[in-house]
């Protein structure tokens, strides 16, 4: 176990556009939401504090079961801006809590299972500050990433490259998870059929 416990920055204000236009959060999965499947799944491994990043056109319903799950809510103004927007907005709130490293999930990877996360755990440490998931060879989510790169993160809205060059730049490791989930994205109908 991590020292302060882990934080989640869960990536929720998309449109789900191709997806027909539907809040990807409170999809079913395995008798839950997307978001609850999530929420339980970083429990069992020791979550300590998560923040939710909405927006429009779903954010208010997305808002309303982030929070009866527990989890703290940001709103992102202008999800327009991209996906680093969210980013920083989520790792400047989880830097007023008490975690020493939180995981970077988007809302549409709900079937990551909790020994994955494990396995994120144990990789993190010894100069080592973002554990990457990867499936045979492809990188996947959600990263754990150390408290030291937070600050970086939570300025990432600004960059060119956004959450990805922070992450570049910061001492990673890749580790092979035997877990279609760390690469199962849900952009398109077929998407949903194939994580059940």
């Amino acid at each position: 176990m991590i020292a302060g416990g882990l934080a989640a920055v869960i990536l929720a204000a998309g449109a789900g556009r191709r997806l027909g236009g539907v809040a990807k959060a409170l999809l079913p999965h395995r008798g839950a939401t997307y978001l609850a499947a999530i929420c339980a799944t970083a429990r069992e491994v020791g979550l300590v504090d998560a923040v939710v990043v909405v927006g429009a056109p779903f954010g208010n319903e997305v808002a309303a079961h982030a929070r009866q799950l527990g989890l703290r809510v940001r709103v992102n103004p202008a999800p327009e801006r991209g996906m680093a927007s969210s980013v920083a907005l989520g790792f400047a709130a989880v830097a007023g809590g008490p975690a020493a490293a939180a995981w970077l999930w988007p809302v549409d990877h709900p079937a990551v299972a909790a020994d994955t996360l494990r396995r994120l755990v144990d990789a993190l440490g010894a100069g080592i500050e973002v554990a990457r998931p990867c499936h045979r060879g492809r990188g996947g989510h959600p990263p754990l990433i150390a408290r030291a790169v937070w600050p970086a993160l939570a300025a990432c809205g600004g960059e060119a490259d956004g959450a990805r060059g922070v992450l570049r730049r910061a001492r990673s490791v890749d580790v092979e998870i035997e877990d279609p989930g760390v690469v199962h994205d849900v952009d398109l109908p077929a998407d949903r059929e194939a994580i059940g």
